[in-house]
C-alpha cells in the first residue's frame, strides 16, 4: 500500500487567530473534524480518535505529537495512518477576505498512488471547518466504523428551497463549480448528463438520465466498469418550510460489495451541493493540487491551479 501526499488550500472568512482557535480547541475540533479530541498545545499533543477518523483509532492510538506550532501561523502534528507515518501541516495566511489556510498531509516515505479517500477526507473536513467558522451546520462526516458495503445513501438538510438545489444539480454553470469539469446536460429522459471528465475521447463522468421530476427527483444510470453491471444514482428533494431535505442514493451494487472507494467521495459531493446552494456565488471548493492529466475535478479546482500558495507548489 502506498500513500499520496494531499496538498490543499481554502479561503476562509475568519481572521487567522479565530481559524487557529478552531484548529486547536478540542471542542471546536470535535464540532467539525473528529468524534473525540484532546488538544494541549503546552504539552505538544494534538490527539483525536473515534469513528470519524480513518482506521477508527482508539484513545491510545489517537495520540499525535505536535512538531510545530506558532499561534495564528502554523500547527503541525504527526499522525500514523495505517502503516504510514505521516505529518499534517496547517499554515495560515492573512488575506483581504480573512484567512488562506493551506494543508499538507505527507508520509515519510511517499508512494505514487493516485489521490482518493484521503483527499476526499480532507475536502470534507475543510468544508466542515469553513461552515463551522461561518456558524453553519458542520456535521457532514464519514463513519469509518461502518461496513461501507452495498448501496450508498447520504442525506442532508439544506438552507435553500428545492428550486435552488435543483439548479445546482442540473445547471451546467453550477455543476462546473462543484463536480463537473465541463458539464454537458440534456435534461430529459434518456438525455446525457455529462461531467466532462474526459480522457482521450471518453467522458468518464457521462451518465444517462433515467428520470426527471423538476425540483423533486433526478435519476441517472452510471456506466459500468468492465465486467460489472450499470449502477444508478438518485437525487431526491423534499421541501420543508423553505428548506430542502436532500437524499442521495447510489444503488445497483451487490449487498456485500465494497464501496469504500466511492462512499467518502459521494459524502463530500453531497456536502458541496449543500454549500453551493446556501452560499451562492460566493462559494468555491477547497483547491487540491492536481497531478498532470488528472480528471474527475470541478472546473473551479482546475482553473485555480495557478493560484496556489507557494508552499503547496513544492512537492517536498
Amino acid at each position: 500500500m502506498t500513500f499520496a501526499t494531499t496538498r490543499m488550500q481554502i479561503g476562509l472568512s475568519a481572521e487567522p487567530d479565530r481559524v487557529f482557535n478552531a484548529l486547536t480547541d478540542s471542542d471546536a475540533v470535535c464540532a467539525w473534524f473528529s468524534e473525540h479530541a484532546e488538544i494541549d498545545l503546552a504539552a505538544k499533543q494534538y490527539d483525536f480518535w473515534g469513528k470519524y477518523t480513518p482506521t477508527v483509532p482508539d484513545r491510545s492510538s489517537g495520540s499525535h505529537p505536535i512538531v510545530a506550532c506558532v499561534p495564528s501561523e502554523v500547527v503541525a502534528y504527526r499522525w500514523r495512518v495505517g502503516d504510514h507515518e505521516t505529518t499534517v501541516t496547517f499554515r495560515l495566511h492573512p488575506h483581504a477576505q480573512g484567512t488562506l489556510l493551506t494543508l499538507r498531509h505527507a508520509a515519510d516515505n511517499e508512494g505514487n498512488s493516485p489521490q482518493g479517500v484521503a483527499e476526499d477526507f480532507w475536502f470534507l473536513s475543510l468544508e466542515n471547518l469553513r461552515r463551522y467558522l461561518d456558524g453553519k451546520p458542520s456535521d457532514a462526516r464519514v463513519d469509518f466504523s461502518a461496513p461501507m458495503r452495498g448501496p450508498i445513501q447520504h442525506e442532508t438538510e439544506i438552507e435553500a428551497p428545492p428550486e435552488r438545489v435543483w439548479d445546482v444539480l442540473t445547471n451546467p454553470d453550477e455543476l462546473n463549480r462543484w463536480i463537473a469539469t465541463q458539464a454537458n446536460i440534456q435534461l430529459e429522459k434518456d438525455g446525457v448528463y455529462g461531467l466532462g471528465w474526459t480522457q482521450g475521447d471518453t467522458d468518464y463522468g457521462a451518465s444517462k438520465i433515467l428520470d426527471v421530476v423538476p425540483e423533486q427527483k433526478l435519476a441517472l444510470e452510471i456506466p459500468p466498469y468492465p465486467g460489472q453491471s450499470p449502477t444508478m444514482v438518485t437525487w431526491e428533494m423534499k421541501e420543508n418550510n423553505g428548506k430542502t431535505w436532500l437524499t442521495f442514493t447510489h444503488s445497483g451494487f451487490e449487498a456485500d460489495q465494497d464501496v469504500s472507494d466511492l462512499h467518502s467521495g459521494w459524502r463530500n459531493f453531497v456536502n458541496w451541493v449543500r454549500s453551493v446552494s446556501e452560499y451562492g456565488a460566493a462559494w468555491y471548493p477547497p483547491v487540491s493540487v492536481l497531478s498532470e492529466g488528472a480528471i474527475g475535478y470541478p472546473a473551479t479546482i482546475v482553473s485555480a491551479q495557478n493560484q496556489l500558495a507557494p508552499e503547496l507548489r513544492e512537492k517536498a
